[in-house]
């Protein structure tokens, strides 16, 4: 159940008090009037994703299977996160985990994608795939195969010997993501795969590289899948943007969207404490803008966030690292931070990691050991931390108004606190109002009381009218009106 004191109805007073004007305004990001494009049953425009015409919060978080090596297992942890407010999940396949040998693939028992897949639909999650060839994820050698290094072959280039490689792993694992995409794959199977990405934090932007990119976007269509294709950008450097974007000094490649990662809220050290405290950025309505940079690197597309931090990773010699995630990425921090994400138009968010897992045998890269609990909402054994009730709640809003999707900057609000900042989106469709409240900066520890004087559906109100509202030390509200 919502916990409504933090899902407050805004009809409410109508006497105006003396205010500071302290809200966030909103910069040009995203090109609003720009026209859908469809692939099958998934479309989008600049605001939003949408599913058979529908638009939609993609609100996401990442499970990797071969982190838990027990197909019984996988649908504990997708029926977690789908009780923990998620409506899908991000699905990471490791090259190297299904190929000990050159021509030799493995897809069954613990190695099933296919499972895997018709779980996550069984439980009512959408997946967005991932599925190399490059992945890192702390992996060995990335989740390139071992044997991949006995070539000669310089990989993530167009050299035919790498690309020669790279298709035989595409071609056994995209024929079976398309089998199980929302759009079927014209043989009478589907899933519910929506977005699927094509490689991962290439940064280096060579002729070599952007034949390669064209590659794989090509032999991903080639295997039949049909969704949204992406890559994802190692921060928001604007490398890899769709071909359509019309803004200068970034990389253009064959995607279809624009997505990027970001773990703004820092790392945990070996001691054990979180290496700096920071205000949530705001990446995209009311940031900087500028020709790099998130949302505005490609306005004609949503603003897509592949990884954005859930906990991090333990290192070698840690000491109470996981601990150090849950309170520095705890409840506090996804209000005001995945809050603040939402605030700025980013409808597609998926937390890294939802579940962390264990990476067993041959495959944790030398900077981490065996564990890879990662601090997340679900722990290494499974169990349901108190952030991911955080997790339930926010998912719970997004999921009851569904007039969150597809927001577009308001009229600024008033604040009478100057300790206080407040976003304030509108459906285009509805006039549903969405209004956040951070400290200004996000991160202050003060305990403030405050009003609000906004023009609303109804009119100019003044809330609320009994008592000032509280914000009292790293926190956030979340407001709804109208709809």
């Amino acid at each position: 159940m919502l916990d409504r004191t933090r899902l407050i109805g805004l009809a409410l007073a109508t006497a105006l008090t003396p205010v500071a004007a302290t809200a966030q305004v909103a910069r040009p990001t995203q090109n609003l009037a720009a026209p859908v494009k469809t692939f099958g049953r998934v479309s989008y425009d600049a605001r939003s994703l949408m599913i058979d015409g529908k638009r939609q919060v993609i609100w996401s978080s990442e499970f990797h299977p071969f982190r838990l090596p027990s197909p019984d297992l996988w649908r504990d942890i997708l029926q977690k996160m789908k009780a923990s407010g998620f409506n899908t999940v991000a699905l990471y396949f490791d090259w190297g985990y299904h190929s000990p040998k050159q021509g030799v693939y493995d897809f069954t028992g613990i190695r099933d994608v296919k499972r895997v897949l018709a779980m996550a639909q069984e439980e009512g999650l959408y997946v967005i795939t991932r599925a190399g060839p490059y992945v890192n994820a702390e992996l060995s050698r990335g989740g390139f195969p071992g044997w991949l290094v006995n070539q000669k072959a310089r990989a993530r280039t167009d050299d035919p010997a790498y690309l020669a490689a790279v298709d035989e792993w595409l071609g056994h694992v995209n024929a079976i993501i398309a089998r199980h995409q929302i759009n079927g794959d014209g043989k009478g199977h589907s899933g519910s795969v929506i977005l699927h990405q094509i490689e991962n934090e290439l940064a280096l932007t060579t002729p070599a590289q952007r034949r390669y990119m064209d590659h794989l976007y090509a032999k991903a269509r080639a295997d039949g899948i049909t969704v949204p294709l992406f890559h994802n950008d190692q921060g928001r450097n604007g490398y890899w943007v769709p071909e359509s974007s019309t803004v200068a000094n970034v990389v253009k490649g064959p995607g279809d969207l624009y997505a990027f990662d970001g773990y703004p809220g820092g790392t945990c050290t070996v001691a054990g404490t979180p290496t700096r405290g920071v205000a949530a950025p705001d990446w995209g309505f009311y940031g900087p803008g500028g020709a790099k940079g998130g949302a505005s690197a490609s306005p004609d597309t949503p603003a897509f966030l592949a990884e954005f931090g859930g906990g991090w990773f333990d290192y070698w010699g840690s000491n109470g690292g996981y601990e150090c995630n849950a309170i520095q990425r705890g409840k506090r921090f996804q209000r005001v931070f995945y809050g603040t994400n939402l605030a700025n138009g980013i409808d597609i968010q998926s937390f890294y990691m939802g579940y962390g897992g264990t990476s067993w045998g041959w495959l944790p890269a030398p900077v981490v050991f065996t564990s890879y609990d990662y601090g997340a909402a679900i722990s290494e054994a499974r169990e349901v931390r108190s952030k991911a009730e955080e997790m339930k709640q926010l998912g719970g809003l997004i999921a009851a108004v569904p007039d969150l999707a597809g927001m577009v900057p308001a009229a600024p609000l008033q604040v009478s606190s100057p300790n206080v900042q407040a976003y304030h989106n509108r459906s285009p469709e509805s006039d549903a109002r969405f209004l956040m409240v951070t400290h200004k900066p996000s991160n202050g520890q003060t305990d403030d009381r405050f009003t609000i004087t906004a023009d609303l559906p109804d009119g100019r109100y003044t809330f609320p009218q009994a008592e000032p509202m509280r914000l009292n030390g790293f926190d956030a509200k979340w407001l709804v009106a109208g709809g």
